[in-house]
C-alpha cells in the first residue's frame, strides 16, 4: 500500500502530460489544414462552395481571384487589364447571407441578334455603368419602375416566348424571373454592384442599335372651344376597330358590311369626317403643336386658366409614319440639318396655307385620352424619365432589363449645348409606330424644358440584354 501511494501523482502527471501533448497535435493539425493558413479568396471559396456551388462557378471564380492575387504583384499590359477585369468580378460579402448562391448555366443560347459576353466581360461593362448619370441617386430608385416592367411581364403566358430568335428563345418567365431578381439585388447594388455582372448574362446586340429621344410636349390648349383654340384634339372614335383582317391584326372600320382601313390624316384634318361627333377632348391653339404631340404619342395641355391636364395614348389609325421634316426636305422645301420642330414650324408661319397638305402627307394619326396620371407606356404603366426607353418588341421583349451606353445633348437657355455620356439600367416600357428593327426611344421627361435634349438625340448605342442565370438554368 505505501508502495502505490509512492508512485500514484507521479503516474497521474505523466498521464495529464500525454494527454494535453495529444490535443496539442489534433489542434496543430486542425489548423494546418483549415481556413486558418488557407488565403483569404481561398476561405471565400470555401464559404461558398459550402452553400451549395455549383462546380462550373468555383472554377469560373477560383480563375477570377487568381487573376486578383497576379495583380497584387504589378502585372503590367494585357495582364494587367485582365487582372482588374477579373478583380471586378469577385466575389465580396455584402448582402451574401440573403441571396441565394449563384450558379452558372451548362448552356448558354446565342442567335444571330444577340450573343452572351463572358463573366469578365459583362464585369468591365458593369464598371462603366453609372445610374448618376441617368438623375438617380441609388440604385433602390429603380424599384418602382421594375414593378411597373414586372406587372406587365406578370400578365403574359409564361410559357410563351417574349423573344423568338433561331437558336435562342426567352420565355415571358424567364423575363420575369429576371425581373424578380434583379428587385432582390437592388437593396445590395449600392454597397456591391458587381452582384449584376456575377448574378445576370450580358446580351450584346450585333448590331448596335440607332438611339432617338422622345418627351412629354406641352401644348396651349382648352377644354371647351373658344377664339383662339380652334384645332381639335380627338379622343377615340367608336368605330376604330383592331383584329384580324386578312391574315394580320390592323386598324380598320367598317361600313355598309365593308372593311375598310381608317381614315387617313387628310380625311381627319381637311375632310372633317370626325367634327360633330363629340370626340373632341380639347382645343389646341396650333395644330403643328398637335401633330407633334401625336408623334410623341401623349401632352401636358396647359390651359388658360394656367392649370394642366394630361392627354395619353389611346388608339392610332393603323397607317404608316412619314416624319414632317423629312416630307418638307423631299420636296425642297427646308434644306437637310434644319427639319426640326421649329424649322417646320417656322416654315409654316411663312406659308400657312400648305400646312394642312403637307401635314397630310404623315396619313398617320393618333388618338387621345384625358387623363390626371402620368404618361404612360405601351405596357399600361408611367414612364420613368431617362430609365423608360421605347423599342420594337420583336428586337426587346416589352418590360425586359437593359443595360445601355449614348452619348445624348445637354441643354442650356433651350438649346443643345455639348454632349455628355449616359450609361445605366433601361426597361423596354414602349413601342412607337418610328420604332423598328435595331432601333431605341429614350424617354427624357416631360414639359418644353427637355426638348432640346430628346429632339437631338441621333446617335448609336450600346445595349445589353440582362437575363439572369437562374432564368436561364430553370425556365
Amino acid at each position: 500500500m505505501l508502495y502505490y501511494n509512492d508512485i500514484r501523482e507521479p503516474l497521474w502527471r505523466a498521464l495529464r502530460l500525454l494527454l494535453a501533448a495529444a490535443c496539442l497535435l489534433a489542434l496543430l493539425s486542425c489548423v494546418r489544414t483549415g481556413a486558418v493558413f488557407s488565403s483569404g479568396t481561398d476561405a471565400a471559396s470555401v464559404g461558398v462552395a459550402d452553400e451549395g456551388t455549383e462546380p462550373g462557378e468555383a472554377d469560373d471564380r477560383t480563375a477570377a481571384e487568381e487573376a486578383c492575387a497576379v495583380s497584387s504583384g504589378e502585372p503590367s499590359g494585357e495582364t494587367a487589364d485582365q487582372a482588374e477585369a477579373a478583380c471586378l468580378y469577385r466575389s465580396r460579402a455584402v448582402g451574401r447571407l440573403t441571396l441565394r448562391p449563384v450558379r452558372e448555366p451548362s448552356s448558354i443560347p446565342t442567335c444571330d441578334m444577340f450573343f452572351p459576353l463572358s463573366n469578365v466581360e459583362g464585369a468591365q461593362n458593369m464598371a462603366r455603368l453609372d445610374i448618376r448619370s441617368q438623375g438617380l441617386d441609388s440604385w433602390r430608385a429603380l424599384e418602382s419602375p421594375v414593378q411597373r416592367s414586372l406587372e406587365y411581364a406578370l400578365n403574359m403566358p409564361a410559357d410563351e416566348p417574349a423573344l423568338a430568335r433561331p437558336g435562342m428563345s426567352l420565355t415571358w418567365g424567364q423575363v420575369v424571373r429576371s425581373l424578380t431578381e434583379f428587385l432582390d439585388l437592388l437593396p445590395h447594388l449600392d454597397a456591391d454592384p458587381d452582384l449584376l455582372a456575377e448574378r445576370f448574362v450580358w446580351y450584346g446586340m450585333r448590331q448596335k442599335p440607332l438611339m432617338t429621344g422622345y418627351y412629354t410636349p406641352e401644348i396651349e390648349a382648352s377644354l371647351t372651344r373658344r377664339p383662339g383654340y380652334e384645332f381639335p384634339i380627338y379622343g377615340v372614335p367608336g368605330d376604330l376597330r383592331y383584329g384580324p383582317v386578312r391574315g394580320s391584326n390592323r386598324f380598320y372600320r367598317v361600313e355598309k358590311g365593308r372593311v375598310l382601313p381608317y381614315y387617313e390624316r387628310g380625311a381627319v384634318d381637311m375632310g372633317k369626317v370626325l367634327a360633330g361627333r363629340g370626340l373632341e377632348i380639347a382645343w389646341a391653339k396650333d395644330p403643328v403643336d398637335v401633330f407633334y404631340m401625336q408623334v410623341e404619342g401623349c401632352g401636358r395641355l396647359r390651359l388658360p386658366d394656367g392649370t394642366t391636364r394630361n392627354v395619353l395614348y389611346g388608339a392610332k389609325n393603323g397607317h404608316g409614319f412619314r416624319s414632317l421634316g423629312r416630307i418638307l426636305h423631299a420636296k425642297g422645301l427646308l434644306p437637310r440639318g434644319h427639319l426640326s420642330k421649329e424649322d417646320v414650324k417656322e416654315y409654316f408661319a411663312k406659308h400657312p396655307r400648305r400646312m394642312f397638305e403637307l401635314m397630310a402627307e404623315n396619313r398617320s394619326y393618333v388618338f387621345f385620352r384625358l387623363e390626371d396620371s402620368p404618361p404612360e407606356g405601351t405596357i399600361g404603366k408611367p414612364l420613368t424619365p431617362m430609365v423608360s426607353l421605347a423599342t420594337d418588341r420583336k428586337l426587346l421583349p416589352l418590360g425586359s432589363l437593359l443595360a445601355f451606353e449614348a452619348e445624348i445633348p445637354e441643354a442650356r437657355d433651350g438649346r443643345p449645348s455639348g454632349k455628355r455620356k449616359v450609361a445605366g439600367i433601361g426597361l423596354a416600357q414602349d413601342t412607337g409606330t418610328a420604332i423598328r428593327g435595331s432601333h431605341v426611344d429614350y424617354y427624357i421627361g416631360e414639359g418644353n424644358a427637355v426638348a432640346p435634349i430628346a429632339s437631338n438625340i441621333k446617335t448609336e448605342a450600346t445595349v445589353y440584354l440582362l437575363i439572369s442565370k437562374e432564368a436561364l438554368i430553370n425556365g
